[in-house]
C-alpha cells in the first residue's frame, strides 16, 4: 500500500526528578543512585511517543490503520479481539490463550484497517506468579527490564501478519463469569469508549489532534475511525464478557470456544 510522502518526527526527551527549590535538591541528593532505574521506568512511555505514536499518525493520516486498546489472538487464521478498560484482564486472558496454542498478536494494542487486525506487539509484563504458570507452555525470553508492580518484561512468540476478525469481546470484571451477545454497532461504540479511557490511545488522540492542526488534510482520519470500526465489526459476532474475580480460567474456556466457532464459520 502506498503510504504517501515520508514524514520526519523529532523528539526531545527531558528527564528530571522535580522542579527547583531546596526540597527538590534534597530529593536529588537522596535519589541519585536510583536515577538510572527511574529513567528505565520511563522507557515504555518514551517508546510510545518516539515510535508508536508517529507510526500510528502516519497510518491514520493515509487511511491505512487505526489503533485499538485491546489484546488479540488468532486461531487458524481468524482473529479474536479482547477489549476492555485497563485492568479488565486482557493481558491475562490473551497470554493464557497463547499458552493453550493460539497465536498471540498483542496483549495491549492492536491495529485494524476495517477488514483485518494486526498486532502492535510489546514485551509482556509478567509478575513471578504469572510467569511460573506460563513458562512450561509458552516460550519466554527475558528482555532485562523491570517495571512497576514487580513485573519483568519478556518477549514471546507472536504473529506479525494480519488476520480477518472472527469475533470481538468486551471484557469487564464481575461477580460471575457470563457471556452476552452484543450488536456490532454497540460493540463499536464500546471499543471507541475504551480507547478514550486507556492512556496509551487517549494520549495518542491528543497528539494526533495537535498534529492535525498542522496538517489539516489528514483530519479526515477522525471520521474514518468510526466508519472503519463499524466496517470491521459488520457481520462479526460481538460479546460482552464479565470475568469472575480471581477465576480467569472460566473466561479462558469460553473464549477458546468462541475462537473455535469463528474458525468453523469460515471452514
Amino acid at each position: 500500500m502506498q503510504l504517501g510522502t515520508p514524514r520526519r518526527f523529532e523528539l526531545r526527551f527531558h528527564f528530571t526528578l522535580g522542579a527547583t527549590g531546596w526540597r527538590e535538591a534534597a530529593k536529588r541528593a537522596l535519589r541519585w543512585r536510583r536515577v538510572p532505574a527511574l529513567r528505565r521506568s520511563r522507557l515504555s512511555t518514551l517508546t510510545y511517543y518516539a515510535v508508536y505514536y508517529p507510526v500510528w499518525w502516519h497510518l491514520e493520516a493515509r487511511g491505512a490503520a487505526h489503533p485499538l486498546h485491546a489484546a488479540g489472538v488468532a486461531l487458524d487464521g481468524r482473529g479474536l479481539l479482547l477489549a476492555g478498560l485497563p485492568g479488565s484482564g486482557k493481558s491475562t486472558l490473551a497470554t493464557a490463550l497463547a499458552a493453550d496454542g493460539l497465536e498471540l498478536l498483542s496483549d495491549n494494542v492492536v491495529l485494524h484497517d476495517g477488514g483485518q487486525i494486526y498486532g502492535c506487539f510489546e514485551p509482556l509484563l509478567l509478575d513471578a506468579a504469572t510467569r511460573a504458570g506460563l513458562a512450561a507452555r509458552l516460550p519466554l525470553t527475558p528482555v532485562g527490564r523491570r517495571h512497576q508492580y514487580a513485573r519483568d518484561a519478556f518477549h514471546a512468540p507472536h504473529r506479525v501478519s494480519g488476520v480477518p476478525l472472527g469475533a470481538a469481546v468486551v471484557l469487564a470484571r464481575g461477580r460471575e463469569t457470563r457471556l452476552e451477545r452484543l450488536a456490532p454497532r454497540e460493540c463499536a461504540r464500546l471499543l471507541a469508549a475504551v480507547n478514550e479511557a486507556a492512556k496509551e490511545v487517549r494520549r495518542y488522540h491528543v497528539l494526533a489532534a495537535l498534529l492535525g492542526l498542522l496538517e489539516r488534510d489528514a483530519l479526515a482520519h477522525v471520521e474514518a475511525r468510526v466508519a472503519d470500526l463499524d466496517r470491521l465489526l459488520a457481520g462479526v459476532p460481538c460479546y460482552w464478557l464479565t470475568v469472575r474475580e480471581g477465576v480467569p480460567a472460566e473466561a479462558t474456556v469460553l473464549l477458546r470456544e468462541l475462537a473455535g466457532r469463528a474458525k468453523e464459520a469460515v471452514s
